[in-house]
């Protein structure tokens, strides 16, 4: 599959993202808590991105954004109401769409409409902006978090991690893997797929534990050897332009989610490796 690289949809890319902010950030106000903060994550499904079922005011409701009709869904207790995304929509009527909705059917909820690791300049509410939606590069990126996803099972099926949760970290726009390692509640492990920034073009993968200790890192173990290795946080990463080429692609990218987990547990304490 082709790549999306940051400057191709910088604009269809804000648009997904604030809308996924909005999403969220009910998510974040109405569920409850969940360890590593599983309950704020969006789900990624065949056709878009999903708050699931959520409760507030005796009401069971859910958000879900149809990339591939291009529309946003609001349904109340089985009643669904729609609204076109489209170029020329702001930020300001995709909210109001969302919130107005759910106050006509008895759903009251108040957000921090400042919208998180965003520079912003206004909120969620306010944001008057005319935003540009291409829906071929949206679907684009919808395939991509698809495969992002799949990939991300077949590491965790290979190891047999089960307690796991995977969806949109729509904070950071990244798609996420979280879990404790096995045994461990004090570790956590992320695999991350991020699709690139005004640094990083090119999208990418990431395996990380947190807290972590570098001295113990063997990093020539982690292969291929073209990974890299960030001794900032102690993370591996890998380019996905760098597996494009590459026939047998899956099993290099298998190979190094499992070389770098392992380097990753040796540095954390030769018991917990044990």
């Amino acid at each position: 599959m082709s790549l999306l690289y940051f400057d191709e949809w910088r604009d269809t890319r804000a648009t997904i993202r604030y809308i996924a902010q909005i999403m969220g950030k009910c998510c974040l106000t109405v569920k409850t808590p969940e360890s590593l903060y599983k309950h704020v994550m969006l789900s990624i499904n065949q056709v878009g991105l999903s708050t699931g079922e959520l409760e507030k005011d005796n009401h069971k409701f859910e958000i879900d954004f149809d990339i591939l009709d291009q529309i946003l869904i609001v349904k109340v207790d089985g009643t669904e109401t729609t609204k076109i995304v489209q170029t020329g929509q702001t930020i300001k009527e995709y909210y109001h769409f969302v919130f107005d909705t759910l106050a006509e059917h008895g759903v009251h909820i108040e957000i921090n409409t400042k919208p998180y690791h965003i520079p912003y300049e206004k909120t969620l509410d306010e944001d008057d902006q005319e935003r540009i939606f291409n829906p071929k590069t949206a679907y684009h990126a919808l395939k991509l978090m698809q495969q992002a996803q799949y990939d991300h099972y077949q590491f965790l099926h290979s190891r047999n991690i089960k307690d796991v949760k995977t969806g949109l970290f729509w904070d950071k726009f990244d798609v996420t893997s979280i879990f404790y390692i096995e045994g461990n509640q004090e570790n956590t492990v992320s695999l991350c797929y991020y699709f690139g920034d005004k640094y990083r073009e090119s999208p990418y993968y990431i395996i990380k534990i947190n807290p972590f200790k570098q001295d113990k890192i063997n990093l020539k173990q982690v292969e291929p050897s073209y990974a890299e290795y960030n001794g900032k946080d102690g993370s591996f990463l890998i380019y996905e332009e760098d597996l494009q080429s590459i026939i047998r692609r899956d099993e290099v990218l298998l190979t190094f989610f499992n070389s770098a987990y392992q380097a990753l547990l040796s540095g954390v304490s030769s018991k917990l490796n044990h």
